[in-house]
């Protein structure tokens, strides 16, 4: 306690005395007492910038006027910051900002929420001392798939610029120009594209960089706000929802999200919106009748369901089964397992795809702890597409503050070139590129390999703290396995219940918030499986590739459309409430509501909500186990391995990838990846090809056609990383493993992208 105290400096704020740690910056130390020292250059996550002078306060003892943002506080330092010199030297800096400023609040997307607006009214004189003309700039910049620039808007004040420097590392956006006529610009003259391209929206504190999805929709005093959590991936980053007229206008970052996102959002998070007003929702249950679909009742649809449940398991219960869970909040995977379990089904899995577990068990920690790593692991698929924001905070531990990064038997593209790592073949290597004195080593996996983390926590130092985090492919895989949708030890897993499906001997499927067909590592051997399943139910919000293979599909309710919990990949227990002002189409139900209906109609007692909130409680505490990563207790049924010549398959994701929403979102349609295949220097040599050429690739039965190359750096030789989710080109229609030869090479005119 003394060593803090004696760290901490007395300083006098607009006459109050406020006491903070020694080099605190004014602009911080003011919000101590709830007084604000305008800003447009200094952001709390990228530190000082000393650019914009709007900022200044009055110093006793100090003749000129300082900066807020770049002043250090010192001991018994007295401070105004409302004085009438504070209020003159930013008049005078306001006057130059708006000497060249359009005066057109009135159309500005920023206009009731711009921090040029609210210190003109503040700071600013009513009047201009300029008879000269405004100096002109273009307006409507496309500066990217996401963003528009209005450059006569532009205060340079540099945090996007900044943004892609410091947070990013993507380096991007640059400024361009001298004086009055600077500009934001991409250093290559390449749209601007990142994952997180939208922040900077957010960043800027005037109408320079606007959404495009969101440009001209509504101003800020006509929207109803909800705060919920993200649910496109395992982060759960705390957003403001907000909505008009029925729909949703925008998605805005939660300021003291500091825990989970670090007040940023990932661009899927952001922009995935569109799909609550696709013309392609189901909207009333779809029964397959002599292979057409009709419309039926809810009623009708619950009873057919019931039926199929009650048949199989009275026959045989190893015949009925359940897949997903990933995708349901906690109170959704809890009640789908109880209710289930109930009826005398004991075949549940939430794992429809690739990823085998979602809970680290021992050395779990939080998402902020991996800021105190010493050195960062990532075993599998890094989480820059399956998590995004979570690999901010990767970047942030390697660049910002010194962690070492170490990428094990990698094959995706390198870190931006500000992010250090280092890409090693095995776990051997791995533990011999630990630095001395590391005693915080945090490991990041996928969640795929058991046999990969399992070997890499044997390994590690026993004297080492470890934190082990999962972001995998289903946004609430961890709620799922707290809440019980794991199978039992005498009952079947996915793999197994669609090996039975495939000899013919399953008789009852219900899917639940998951795609298996476009997902699962072998679609064809899925689609082949269910084909001879007599029963499959499917809740969805759209057609999916597994949902024109059921019986029944049942219309679901979307993310902002319903209230509960989730479980992120730091095992926070986030709140997922509806949106206020979205209205949600008539048809479709919560996934609760179905499986209450069911239960209703198989005669199970379904506990109070009460009763269902107390267990999510619960089953989040002690979900941590006595496992560790990799643990083999999550292994499942074996998949067959293929041999042979040629190039192996691997597989890698893509934020905006898949058969679902974003499938659905025509407002991200320039944001969705193309086919791709990735292949090492010395294949693409052998091959004849090079980056943005076209191949094809078979594994002697099934061809993908058009793929478009890359050659990729620290790609292993003999191996070819392929796309998966594209709905018109999925990946799975090879297996994990399959061996592939590449066809029918030919030429692009695209520019070969830089790697």
């Amino acid at each position: 306690m003394a060593d803090t105290q004696d760290n901490l400096v007395t300083v006098t704020i607009d006459g109050t005395p406020v006491q903070v740690p020694k080099g605190t910056l004014l602009v911080e130390a003011a919000k101590q007492i709830k007084s604000e020292i305008p800003v447009y250059c200094y952001h709390s996550k990228m530190g000082p910038a000393g650019l914009c002078r709007i900022c200044l306060v009055e110093v006793e003892g100090m003749p000129k006027l300082q900066i807020g943002c770049n002043t250090p506080v010192a001991d018994g330092m007295v401070v105004r910051t409302q004085s009438d010199k504070a209020s003159d030297g930013r008049r005078a800096v306001l006057e130059l900002y708006l000497k060249n400023h359009p005066l057109d609040c009135p159309i500005c997307d920023k206009g009731g929420e711009c921090d040029l607006q609210d210190y003109a009214m503040a700071y600013g004189q009513d009047y201009s001392r300029s008879v000269d003309p405004k100096v002109p700039k273009p307006k409507a910049v496309d500066l990217g798939p996401t963003i528009v620039l209005d450059e006569e808007r532009c205060v340079v004040c540099q945090r996007c610029v900044r943004f892609d420097d410091i947070i990013v590392g993507e380096r991007e956006l640059v400024l361009k120009d001298r004086g009055v006529r600077n500009i934001i610009a991409t250093a290559t003259g390449e749209p601007y594209r990142h994952n997180f391209t939208g922040n900077v929206t957010e960043l800027c504190p005037v109408g320079a960089l606007t959404s495009k999805t969101y440009r001209f929709k509504s101003r800020p005093w006509d929207l109803a706000r909800t705060t919920t959590s993200c649910t496109q991936c395992s982060v759960g980053c705390q957003m403001h929802v907000d909505a008009r007229v029925g729909k949703v206008m925008r998605t805005m970052s939660v300021e003291a999200d500091d825990a989970i996102s670090d007040t940023w959002l990932c661009d899927r998070g952001r922009y995935n919106l569109g799909f609550y007003e696709s013309a392609d929702r189901i909207t009333q249950p779809l029964y397959k009748q002599n292979g057409e679909w009709i419309q039926i009742g809810w009623d009708d649809a619950i009873s057919i369901w019931a039926d199929a449940i009650s048949a199989a398991v009275a026959a045989n219960p190893k015949t009925a089964g359940v897949i997903g869970g990933g995708r349901l909040t906690n109170e959704e995977a809890y009640l789908l397992q109880s209710v289930f379990r109930k009826a005398g089904v004991q075949n549940l899995d939430w794992r429809a795809g690739r990823q085998l577990q979602a809970t680290p068990g021992k050395g779990s920690a939080s998402i902020a702890d991996l800021e105190t790593a010493n050195v960062i692991f990532i075993v599998g698929e890094s989480p820059a597409q399956l998590a995004p924001v979570f690999d901010l905070r990767v970047r942030k531990a390697a660049f910002q503050k010194g962690a070492k990064l170490v990428r094990i038997g990698s094959f995706e593209r390198r870190y931006p070139a500000p992010i250090p790592s280092t890409d090693v073949a095995g776990v051997r290597e791995a533990v011999a590129a630990i630095p001395d004195g590391a005693q915080r080593i945090a490991v990041i996996w996928d969640g795929v390999d058991l046999a990969a983390a399992g070997a890499l926590m044997q390994a590690l130092p026993q004297s080492a703290t470890v934190m082990t985090y999962i972001p995998g492919e289903q946004p609430n895989a961890r709620g799922a396995e707290a809440m019980g949708m794991l199978p039992a030890a005498d009952a079947l897993d996915t793999s197994a219940m669609l090996a039975a499906a495939a000899d013919g001997s399953f008789a009852a499927l219900s899917i639940f918030g998951a795609n298996p067909a476009l997902h699962y590592p072998d679609g064809a051997f899925v689609r082949e499986a269910l084909g001879k399943v007599p029963f499959i139910a499917v809740s969805e919000l759209f057609m999916t590739e597994t949902a024109q293979l059921a019986t029944l599909v049942l219309p679901a309710l979307g993310p902002f459309e319903k209230s509960g919990t989730t479980i992120n990949l730091g095992g926070d227990l986030l709140a997922v409430n509806a949106a206020r002002g979205l209205n949600a189409p008539e048809g479709p139900l919560s996934d609760l509501e179905m499986i209450a209906r069911l239960a209703e109609a198989l005669k199970v007692d379904v506990p109070t909500h009460e009763g269902v909130h107390e267990a999510v409680v619960q089953n989040t505490a002690k979900a941590h186990g006595d496992f560790t990563l990799g643990d083999q207790r999550f292994a499942r049924t074996a998949l067959p391995q293929a041999t042979g010549d040629g190039l192996r398959a691997r597989f890698q994701s893509d934020i905006f990838a898949g058969g679902g929403t974003s499938a659905h979102d025509d407002r991200i349609d320039t944001l969705r990846p193309l086919p791709q295949a990735a292949f090492s220097a010395e294949d693409a040599q052998a091959l004849g090809v090079k980056t943005g050429d076209y191949v094809d690739l078979s594994d002697g039965k099934t061809v993908m056609h058009d793929l478009l190359v890359e050659v990729r750096p620290r790609m292993p030789k003999g191996s070819v990383a392929l796309l998966c989710g594209l709905p018109d080109d999925p990946a799975n229609c090879f297996a994990d493993g399959s061996i592939l030869s590449a066809t029918n090479v030919r030429s692009s005119q695209l520019v070969p992208e830089t790697v």
